[in-house]
């Protein structure tokens, strides 16, 4: 009995598999036949400020960042196709309230971090390009700065700049709505009143290990995590007031 049910989940399990990486592969296709619209999405934020100049050193250049932009696209197109299939394939040995809830936990993540990567995109990598690519020395006489980005290179950081962040983003909602539906919501007043100093710190030293050391970056960092912490302890205390309101209400 046990060795049937192996062998039948065995075989579901490569099927799907092989369904994901044959979406793989046609996502391929598709931003394969599609890379003049995926070159023009990626640089929009350069161009935004009228910063329209690229450097090519290597023919292999334009080769290596078609290859990285269709590579990584098809990976973020794919990947809800992949939850779909973990979430199909969970759904004949959990029960119906875990994949309720592993539905919704991964709606609303997925979707707060695709409105915040479009933010980033279109937002902030203008600004820090902006802010990056206008700053020059005043005095004539000693040198003159003059700025040009690398097409490779430029298509390295902001691919390593999003995903990372993204990634981040996506993790941080994902624990969030853990704790928020499996954790009281006192226990949760309690570790973010009195432990919250200490969150921030660890988290911001990992990020500081694992990212350049770029102090813009860093301070948009801090002033992130910051926000996300203060906001979490606000909607915590509004959902304090609001429970002890109706128990006296009930009164």
């Amino acid at each position: 009995m046990y060795h049937k049910l192996i062998y039948f989940y065995s075989v579901e399990f490569f099927f799907r598999l092989f369904y994901i990486f044959v979406s793989f592969f046609l996502c391929i296709i598709v931003a394969s036949l599609n890379t003049y619209y995926l070159i023009l999405f990626e640089v929009y934020p350069f161009v935004t400020y009228e910063l329209k100049k690229f450097i090519v050193t290597n023919i292999m250049d334009l080769f290596d960042m078609i290859w990285y932009l269709v590579i990584s696209q098809s990976f973020f197109f794919v990947f809800p196709y992949w939850i779909f299939q973990l979430y199909k394939f969970s759904s004949s040995s959990w029960y119906l309230y875990q994949l309720r809830f592993f539905k919704k936990s991964f709606y609303f993540s997925f979707s707060l971090t695709f409105l915040s990567l479009g933010l980033i995109h279109f937002g902030l990598l203008p600004f820090i390009l902006y802010f990056l690519t206008k700053w020059e020395v005043k005095n004539d006489d000693l040198f003159s700065i003059f700025v040009e980005f690398r097409v490779i290179s430029y298509i390295n950081w902001v691919l390593t700049f999003r995903y990372f962040l993204g990634s981040l983003i996506f993790l941080i909602f994902l624990v969030i709505l853990h704790l928020w539906f499996l954790m009281k919501i006192n226990y949760i007043y309690f570790l973010i009143k009195h432990y919250r100093k200490s969150f921030i710190f660890g988290i911001l030293c990992i990020l500081f290990l694992v990212t350049p050391p770029d102090g813009f970056l860093q301070g948009f960092f801090l002033i992130l995590i910051f926000l996300i912490f203060e906001t979490v302890f606000l909607f915590v205390c509004y959902k304090l007031c609001s429970i002890r309101f109706l128990k006296y209400a009930n009164f």
